[in-house]
């Protein structure tokens, strides 16, 4: 299997399940709850963000996401609920407190039979990958000793992703499978090619045993953002046991210190805002830039030692208009979509390339979720 065609055979197993459309209840919950709270850690926290985001823009305020949870939950309230094992600690005792409050609580899981979803009135099923996925994914992708391309639930978090974006889509007046559709088309409208995945593989510094390392440090506002999030969640993951992948998002720890021969990755769709100013000050400090744009011809692109041109973001000439705004369309996100599915499978051609296995992958998830 060639590089590119990971692509494509991403997204056909990330689509390859029964979109949930038993919707209403939710809908109802989301339109006239006084508040609607969105919970997850790790990727379903990025997942549970998009949302909120989406929400708050098409008018519902009182949206609260995973980083900015009212410390109080009532009975007016909604929360939406995003675990995979339906058994992540924070987020279950989030939903503990949103039922000790008498509020509505929608789980968004792979398992019904979880604490999370026996607290639930509703219960979306977004399933992951099972035993039998990861046999199938082994044998006919990448062979039993190498990494799948979706290993570590990562399957759940790209589906909840889509449902989420499809959801908001049907909050504006459209079918949910249509839209659906529709956004996976738009991936499906994108063809990396073969040799990107190769060029900035080379670029990329590689896990390292000891206190001298070079780090990766991903740049990006708004939904950029949150794929460069994402992003870095499965960056780290990618080493031996005994390495460590040095992976910074760059508002995670307040500052950072850029080095010589670091690398900064940055994923802006316009290829403007705040961008190009970091691409330069870093290219000034010594580090190289790897840039995923829409745009070849923009500031950022001409201050990259290395441009990805992905199409699919539209200029949007509004007054006032930040760099990091969330589009009330979510079929204008089609640039962060495929972005975020390019580097899914850029972990894969990665891990494939430095001999690590699904194994050495799930030693390196957090014990903290």
């Amino acid at each position: 299997m060639s590089d590119s065609s990971a692509y494509r055979m991403l997204v056909n197993s990330v689509i390859d399940y029964s979109l949930p459309v038993d919707t209403e209840w939710l809908i109802e919950r989301i339109k006239y709850s006084k508040r609607v709270i969105t919970v997850g850690t790790g990727r379903s926290g990025d997942v549970a963000e998009v949302l909120m985001r989406f929400l708050r823009n098409l008018g519902i305020d009182y949206s609260y996401g995973p980083n900015d949870l009212p410390y109080i939950l009532g009975p007016c309230d909604l929360t939406i609920a995003f675990s995979g094992s339906g058994s992540t600690y924070y987020t279950v005792e989030v939903a503990r407190a949103a039922k000790r409050g008498s509020g509505f609580l929608a789980s968004i899981t792979s398992n019904v039979s979880s604490p999370l979803s026996a607290l639930s009135d509703k219960t979306i099923l977004i399933p992951g990958a099972s035993l039998k996925e990861s046999d199938h994914f082994a044998n006919q992708i990448t062979g039993i000793s190498k990494v799948p391309l979706t290993p570590m639930g990562t399957l759940f978090e790209l589906r909840s992703l889509l449902f989420s974006l499809s959801l908001v889509s049907q909050l504006r007046g459209f079918g949910i499978s249509e839209a659906h559709k529709s956004l996976v088309e738009g991936i499906l409208g994108f063809n990396p090619k073969a040799e990107s995945y190769s060029d900035i593989y080379k670029l990329l510094p590689k896990a390292s045993k000891g206190f001298e390392y070079k780090k990766i440090v991903i740049i990006g506002e708004g939904l950029s953002g949150i794929v460069g999030k994402f992003f870095a969640t499965r960056l780290r993951h990618c080493s031996k046991p005994d390495e460590e992948r040095h992976v910074s998002f760059w508002l995670d720890k307040g500052s950072v210190s850029i080095k010589k021969g670091d690398v900064i990755f940055i994923i802006s769709g316009s290829g403007g805002g705040v961008t190009p100013n970091l691409a330069k000050r870093s290219r000034e400090k010594g580090a190289k830039v790897v840039s995923l744009t829409s745009f070849k011809d923009s500031e950022l692109a001409s201050n990259s030692d290395y441009v990805m041109e992905i199409p699919g973001r539209i200029k949007m000439n509004l007054k006032g208009l930040r760099t990091s705004y969330y589009p009330q369309d979510p079929m204008y996100s089609i640039f962060e979509l495929r972005t975020l599915f390019f580097l899914e499978t850029l972990i894969y051609y990665l891990a494939n390339a430095d001999g690590i296995t699904e194994n050495d992958m799930r030693l390196m998830h957090s014990d903290f979720t």
